[in-house]
């Protein structure tokens, strides 16, 4: 009974403190909210970079998944139709994304920050379960200290744009004290479970995760090593170092019913490895990296810091004489090998997937930071015994002459470089005077949490002062929410795309990343945006003329014979759209009209057998002309060539452009490898050009008269341009729109995942469906399975046979049946694993 009550009382305990903790975290996140006046605690959006470009979509569209009015499996939301495994492997995995279901589309960004205030909250309380029991000696003061530094750290202050890598911050505790039970007790339970979770929620922290839970086995397992050096220790931590890794691998194996079919997916995408990663190169001075360890780190380095405490208690641990010398070679190893991990690029690409991250570099820093938390709390450990005040404010001492030195190395953040002298010098006073009067202890809680702000306030400060009004984004979302609710409800048709050439913010150079409204909103468009996309789309929007970018699904301006043949018949715009007709009867929103095609064309039409043949060509205006050709299995010249008069005057690139006489619509592309320059036409500046989100064909004007196009900011000459200009043939362009129309398959069902339609033909021949083509479609027609191909370039077409034809395709994500058959692998994998152990523990 006493046992009991005081298992009872100790989790009772730690219940507190891990409450103590949370609300420690979370209230200084809030705080550094409102001194910074960010929402909701102000005026200033709480979104950051990708969080306001791709996140809170993909929230808003999760929302739907979960509402039964989307599908993660396969959706037309996504360019011009994917599967959405991928994307939710890689940012919507965390079972708290779940509660966006309880929040309106436009208080998403209060979701946001409750959810990255919860998670970080989860992290300092995973962190305090692996202090508590890794370091059972530590104050609870300490494991207070450092947990709070833990959920507070510079990682999770600048990655709040990347909320999904919070879900590695908070697993990456509970994996390692699985690791170290492994090590101690061979507990495999715990170490399979954490392995398999780590991947499934999200596969890409789980990946650098499993990388460091490896190295710190090894770590915690040669510690483990007696003194004496026992005859075939190696041996032992070879055969060990065997297990744990096929504990892991079961662990992995485990995951893949969810993370099998992301990896198929993402298999759609671009090849990211490259052996060019391997090239020496390192990033700065080695030196560089020590600046990370400031306040307001928001360098071109590392961001290490996690509260100068947790700084001076390292430094600690390596000046300790109670520490064994072979304890602390180990670790100066594993901390140097991390810090040149941060410096040297070839291993920042193998931490980062065996991929350069151009952007948000250092993604996998929180372990770096783990590690020296986990080495504070070594040292915190020793100093509780020793209490060697006058130690500590020497290193503070010796930190402040650091990071004056610093000061003087290297101009960059001296302004914050100060706040640090600061409270290196309040640290150094503090300790010096906790060596005579106790209670002076009790301040450094108070001065961490006053750290924590000021710092938290500076970063936010760095990356938030450009934000919008948070207002600004609810009054878009609730105006496009009633348009777009108009345009669905006035339209009875089965299929029809429809997009938007404005986006929610435009940039002054009116070149947007804002891609992915038709996920927010629930209609089919063609723009998208994220790291798991299809390179097949994305290729032949680039080669058919919409946008420079292979990675992304851009379109910015219309293309009215692409817009046509893919089945845009709406576009919000707020312009006048060539080609298009203005519906009059729905109101405007966001300063955005509703445009309608009325040469749009069905999901399906019947083609000729030259679909099959792949379009190659440099010039879009070419691509599209011989697309359309292949289609009808006749040669059709859309566009007409014309040339240009080209002048070249004080780094302006003039083409003039004479009248035609004709109604027909000018359209033109210019490529060069002069970057960021600005179109204008007849001297109206229409946007920047050849340059990141730009596009590639614009629309000029029509025939009647005649045109000067001009790029300012040209710094090449006249022979560093190729242009292309074009008109497009209307009274061709219409016959072929007519001729293609009688050959529509009629659409009955187009929902994300099923199709279906009906056709009569004449004789047998082939429907060319306007979906990307995807091993994940099967087809039927009348009732027999039938073969798809893939057809001009991107598409599908699948066979037809003389006289009526039901055809009906369904989606079924790739990589299921095979990923469940690898979880059970894993499993038995696991199981086997737990069931030699017994064996060879009873013989």
């Amino acid at each position: 009974m006493l046992k009991n009550r005081e298992l009872h009382e100790n989790r009772k305990k730690n219940l507190a403190v891990m409450g103590i903790i949370f609300i420690c975290i979370t209230g200084l996140f809030m705080i550094i909210h409102a001194v910074s006046g960010i929402y909701p605690f102000g005026t200033k959006s709480n979104m950051l970079w990708d969080q306001d470009i791709q996140y809170v979509d993909y929230f808003a569209f999760y929302q739907d998944v979960l509402l039964g009015k989307a599908h993660l499996g396969y959706s037309f939301s996504k360019s011009m139709g994917g599967s959405l495994m991928a994307l939710f492997g890689y940012y919507l995995g965390c079972p708290l994304n779940l509660f966006v279901v309880f929040f309106p589309k436009a208080l998403i960004p209060l979701f946001l920050f409750i959810l990255n205030t919860v998670k970080l909250g989860l992290a300092g309380i995973t962190m305090d379960f692996f202090l508590s029991r890794r370091f059972p000696v530590l104050s609870l003061r300490i494991r207070i200290l450092l947990s709070v530094s833990y959920g507070l750290m510079q990682y999770v202050m600048i990655q709040s744009s990347n909320i999904m890598w919070l879900d590695g911050v908070i697993l990456l505790p509970l994996l390692l004290w699985n690791v170290y039970r492994f090590v101690t007790d061979k507990k495999k339970t715990g170490l399979f479970i954490t392995v398999l979770l780590s991947i499934a929620i999200n596969w890409y922290t789980g990946y650098m995760t499993g990388i460091f839970a490896g190295c710190y086995f090894l770590y915690e397992r040669i510690l483990s090593m007696p003194e004496t050096g026992e005859k075939g220790e190696w041996k032992k931590v070879i055969a060990d170092t065997v297990r744990a890794g096929l504990v892991m691998l079961s662990g992995v194996l485990g995951s893949c019913f969810i993370f099998y079919p992301i990896v198929k997916g993402l298999q759609n995408g671009k090849e990211v490895f490259s052996l060019s990663i391997f090239a020496p190169a390192v990033n700065g001075s080695f030196l560089d990296i020590f600046r990370g360890f400031a306040l307001g780190s928001v360098v071109p380095t590392v961001s290490l810091y996690c509260g100068l405490p947790t700084l001076g208690l390292v430094l600690y641990y390596f000046i300790s004489g109670r520490i064994p010398g072979k304890e602390k070679l180990l670790s100066g190893i594993a901390v140097i090998f991390m810090l040149v991990s941060c410096w040297f690029i070839p291993l920042e690409c193998v931490w980062s997937g065996f991929r350069y991250a151009g952007s948000y570099r250092y993604r996998f820093s929180f372990v770096a930071v783990f590690l020296l938390i986990y080495l504070a709390a070594r040292g915190a450990a020793e100093f509780a015994e020793g209490r060697e005040m006058k130690k500590m404010s020497a290193i503070y001492g010796g930190l402040l002459l650091l990071f004056i030195g610093f000061y003087f190395y290297n101009v960059y953040g001296q302004g914050y470089l100060k706040v640090t002298f600061v409270f290196l010098a309040i640290y150094c006073l503090l300790f010096l005077l906790a060596a005579y009067q106790k209670w002076v202890r009790y301040l450094l809680p108070v001065v961490l949490a006053v750290e924590f702000v000021i710092n938290g306030a500076i970063t936010f400060q760095i990356n938030y002062q450009w934000n919008p009004e948070n207002e600004a984004y609810q009054d878009y979302v609730n105006q496009s929410e009633a348009q777009i609710r108009s345009v669905q409800e006035s339209e009875d048709s089965v299929f029809y795309r429809m997009d938007t050439l404005q986006k929610r913010y435009l940039e002054p150079n009116r070149c947007s990343a804002y891609l992915n409204e038709a996920m927010v909103y629930g209609y089919r468009g063609l723009n998208h945006y994220s790291s798991t996309y299809d390179s097949a789309v994305g290729d032949m929007l680039l080669d058919i003329g919409y946008s420079t970018e292979r990675d992304l699904s851009i379109v910015s301006e219309s293309v009215l014979p692409a817009d046509s043949l893919f089945g845009v018949k709406y576009l919000l715009s707020a312009e006048n759209v060539a080609g298009y007709e203005k519906v009059s009867s729905i109101p405007d929103a966001n300063q955005k009209a509703v445009y309608r095609n009325p040469y749009v064309l069905g999901a399906g039409m019947l083609a000729a057998g030259s679909v099959y043949d792949k379009v190659e060509s440099e010039d879009p205006f070419i691509y599209q002309n011989e697309l359309f050709s292949n289609i009808l299995g006749r040669k059709v010249d859309l566009y007409k060539k014309i040339e240009p008069e080209t002048s070249l005057t004080d780094q302006s690139l003039n083409f003039h452009i004479p009248s035609a006489g004709t109604g027909d619509l000018l359209y033109g592309y210019i490529d060069t490898e002069m970057q960021d320059l600005a179109l204008s036409i007849d001297g109206e500046y229409r946007c920047d050009y050849s340059t990141w989100l730009s596009y590639k064909i614009f629309n000029a004007g029509n025939g009647n008269e005649e045109h000067t196009i001009t790029l300012d900011r040209y710094s090449g000459t006249e022979q560093d341009a190729t242009s292309y200009f074009y008109y497009l043939d209307q009274s061709l362009f219409e016959d072929v729109i007519r001729e293609l129309k009688s050959k529509e398959m009629t659409t009955e069902i187009f929902d994300d995942g099923h199709v279906k339609g009906n056709y009569t033909a004449d004789e047998a021949g082939i429907m060319l469906l306007t979906i990307p083509y995807d091993d994940g479609w099967t087809a039927r027609v009348n009732g027999e399975e039938v073969e798809i191909k893939q057809a001009a370039n991107a598409l599908m077409a699948v066979p037809v046979t003389e006289g009526a034809n039901e055809i009906e395709l369904k989606y079924h994500v790739p990589g299921v049946k095979t990923g469940i058959l690898l979880t059970i692998a894993g499993v038995l994998l696991f199981l086997g694993l737990v069931w030699f152990d017994r064996r060879k523990k009873q013989e």
